[in-house]
């Protein structure tokens, strides 16, 4: 991925961030969130996209230079690592670590449902050019200033570990992966998987005494530290299928369900095991456990189920 385009002024640090196709303003006394001027003939240029499918953006076919006859040739592959436009600028004000600009555009990538990203070439694979596609809620009764502002307060309150701030963005990014539309199985649940651990150790790190606690029980643990209710398929007194031993047969031993990585969908031929919805669960948990884990552990939407798949309420404010 190339550099990104930041610049440092006296009163604060700015980044230049897409792709977003809705124009937002705000301004307050500590970040500025501006349209950008060319906004709508990036809206003209990604609109107006061959590889637009289904509201997913794909990337053309990879090309090379000879440098010695300075011939483009068109590759018989995608490219993987791709770009759009950008749409708006963020400025932190009093702020001058670059850092905190990532993060923040990492938790508007969230909020929106889409990925966001402030370098040249952020995209991998393809990625959604409408909002919402990669979340399960709608934010109502707030907006993308409130968004903005947890992300702030949660970066002022843990300071002290900028690792922190790194999982949250990991956790995002692994459960943007998890969404790519041709994901196999087993690639969609390792992204996932990761992506609770990374919850796991983001809520460990926060008790005074750091737990051990096995990969079997990991989930369940989290739930009950937070309050969330806990899927069927992470309860342990449910004698529900055993993600943990899916997880290591994958990692350990390359099989997923029985099967080398590839050949088999989540399940198997596990008899009576829901093999339909649990990895749609495991994405609704994660959105829960990141709105929990930046600041907002009792609001309807964590405690709402993940066994639907209706679009939930997400209210910053309660």
């Amino acid at each position: 991925m190339t550099e990104n385009s930041q610049s440092t002024a006296g009163s604060g640090i700015s980044t230049l961030f897409g792709y977003y196709p809705e124009r937002v303003d705000i301004s307050t006394t500590q970040f500025t969130l501006q349209t950008h001027p060319d906004f709508q003939n990036a809206i003209s240029l990604v609109g107006g996209d061959p590889y637009v499918v289904k509201d997913w953006i794909y990337p053309g076919a990879q090309r090379t230079k000879d440098f010695m006859t300075a011939q483009v040739y068109e590759m018989p592959y995608r490219a993987r690592v791709f770009g759009l436009p950008k749409t708006h600028q963020l400025t932190l004000h009093g702020n001058q670590n670059p850092d905190d600009l990532e993060f923040v555009v990492w938790c508007l990538s969230f909020f929106t449902g889409m990925r966001l990203t402030t370098t040249e070439a952020g995209f991998l694979d393809a990625t959604p050019v409408k909002p919402g596609k990669l979340v399960d809620f709608i934010l109502v009764g707030c907006n993308l200033s409130d968004a903005v502002q947890l992300a702030l307060d949660y970066l002022a309150a843990e300071a002290a570990d900028p690792r922190v701030s790194k999982r949250v963005s990991a956790v995002i990014h692994a459960l943007f992966l998890a969404q790519f539309p041709q994901c196999l199985p087993f690639e969609r649940f390792q992204y996932l998987y990761m992506a609770l651990d990374a919850c796991f150790k983001l809520v460990a790190c926060k008790q005074v005494k750091t737990p051990s606690v096995p990969h079997a029980r990991r989930i369940e643990w989290i739930c009950t530290t937070l309050g969330l209710p806990v899927p069927s398929w992470a309860d342990s007194a449910m004698g529900a299928a055993d993600l943990a031993t899916v997880r290591n047969d994958a990692i350990h031993e390359a099989l997923f369900f029985g099967e080398p990585l590839g050949f088999a969908i989540y399940g198997g031929n596990t008899p009576g095991l829901d093999t339909g919805t649990v990895m749609l669960q495991m994405q609704a948990l994660v959105c829960r456990l990141l709105v929990a884990i930046l600041g907002k552990p009792k609001i309807g939407y964590v405690l709402s189920p993940v066994d639907t798949r209706q679009v939930q309420a997400l209210e910053l404010h309660k």
